[in-house]
């Protein structure tokens, strides 16, 4: 009966695009596993100080367990305090199966049901304190090319496969200084330098976007946007590059967008004109202006629909390249083997052959598609089809397949898999590991520079 139950809720949650992956360390048939869990809410409480020059984090977590076991999450920090249901526990870090990425294991064997997890524990990452003006900067940038560079950095969260509501509340004390924040959730002021921010619930640990800053820190344009489906969006655009220019092009690269792909689906766009570097977040992008049209296209497929794992996350890099590359068609013959959709089901970061091998796949397939107007319609299709839900690999063949109304093994596997099609051989890969210039890897020295 149990295992009824279990199978029941995994197939509620497949519906919806919860994809975690197995859960490991011990014989799957005995109850000492490490298992993947359902955030259903997080809070944390985050404080500034401006005496100690310390950010201190409290969040509480409720979760949901599918069967027993030790509970996976993840957090980089140093851990101050954890409970789990009100019992001191600790959380040491392990490597995941094949050493594909670390998380960190509850040591408390934890029962089937909803349990609440308590961390305390400081920020230390991308933190700038002025003692002579008593500011304070601070950002939760992330990235998707090295290993757990997601909310984890920060702040405890579940891996990408999960949405969940997540709250911040915000205290800048010890100084007369009044801050703002830039964030992609609904901002409440409370008081002078105390916000609370709410995410919309199907976030995952890479859609937050967070930045802090003195007030009137950044040149400002804020207006509204009309969209297709007659919605008002406010638009904030902050830079010390040119404001008239980021607004031409973002008008005109929504438009493109939501001709090709339906109505913007955030309820706002943000807009850090950071002059470097370039990095999608849902409905926010800090980038520079040449790489603005391929942040802005991740709102739609990275962002709002959201990769439940690395081996997902070509996807979407793909489709953004072959947009920069100006929607080519080419056969397969300009098609290479790649692995960028078989690596370790546990991998937590993106392969970057998707941006030269992905993106003439998607030519391939948007030459495929010619007699059907090309891949963008079916892209609009596929993207309303799954909208605020995660995915895998399968989801977009699947749903590519049927609308061609062909099997697409013989590309999938030597151009996504790696395997001889015929046989099932792993093939022998060249990678193409160059790194992108909309998505270059950046020190924390240089974002510190855009704090």
């Amino acid at each position: 009966m149990k295992l009824i139950s279990l199978l029941a809720l995994l197939c509620s949650f497949s519906s919806h695009g919860f994809f975690p992956p197995e859960d490991f360390g011990g014989d799957s048939r005995n109850e000492d596993q490490n298992v993947f869990v359902n955030f259903t809410e997080s809070r944390s409480i985050i404080t500034y100080d401006l005496n100690s020059y310390e950010v201190t984090a409290e969040t509480r977590i409720n979760f949901h367990q599918s069967s027993s076991g030790y509970p996976v999450f993840d957090l980089i920090p140093t851990i101050e305090k954890i409970e789990l249901d009100g019992k001191t526990i600790s959380a040491p870090t392990r490597y995941l199966p094949e050493n594909a990425s670390q998380v960190r294991v509850i040591d408390q064997l934890s029962s089937q049901g909803d349990h609440e997890l308590l961390i305390l524990n400081k920020i230390d990452k991308l933190v700038s304190f002025d003692s002579y003006d008593k500011t304070v900067r601070s950002a939760f940038w992330m990235s998707d090319l090295s290993d757990r560079r997601y909310l984890e950095r920060y702040l405890p969260t579940n891996l990408e496969y999960d949405q969940y509501k997540n709250t911040f509340e915000i205290k800048i004390i010890n100084t007369n200084v009044e801050h703002q924040i830039y964030a992609n959730g609904e901002i409440k002021e409370i008081g002078v330098n105390h916000f609370e921010i709410t995410f919309p619930e199907h976030y995952t640990s890479s859609s937050i976007y967070f930045h802090l800053t003195e007030k009137n820190a950044y040149p400002e344009e804020r207006f509204s946007y009309t969209s297709i489906d007659g919605r008002v969006i406010p638009v904030t655009i902050y830079s010390q590059l040119n404001l008239q220019a980021l607004k031409t092009d973002t008008l005109r690269i929504l438009a493109e967008l939501e001709n090709d792909y339906g109505p913007w689906p955030h309820q706002h766009v943000i807009i850090y004109g950071a002059g470097m570097g370039g990095m999608e977040y849902s409905g926010a992008t800090r980038t520079s202006r040449s790489a603005l049209g391929h942040e802005l296209h991740h709102s739609y497929f990275a962002r709002n629909m959201m990769p439940s794992r690395g081996n997902a996350g070509w996807i979407d890099e793909a489709l953004a390249s072959w947009r920069d590359n100006g929607y080519p068609r080419t056969s397969v013959g300009s098609l290479k083997y790649s692995k960028m959709g078989s690596h370790s089901t546990y991998r937590r970061t993106t392969d970057t052959d998707a941006y030269s091998k992905g993106a003439k796949l998607m030519a391939y397939f948007n030459y495929r598609l010619e007699e059907k107007g090309g891949l963008r319609p079916f892209l609009k299709k596929y993207f309303a089809e799954h909208k605020a839900e995660s995915f895998l690999t399968s989801t977009f063949k699947n749903d590519l397949e049927d609308y061609l109304g062909q099997q697409l093994d013989n590309i999938f596997n030597p151009y996504v898999f790696g395997r001889n099609y015929f046989n099932g051989d792993k093939l022998v890969i060249q990678p193409e590991s160059r790194e992108n210039p909309m998505h270059p890897k950046e020190t924390d020295n240089q974002l510190m520079m855009s704090l």
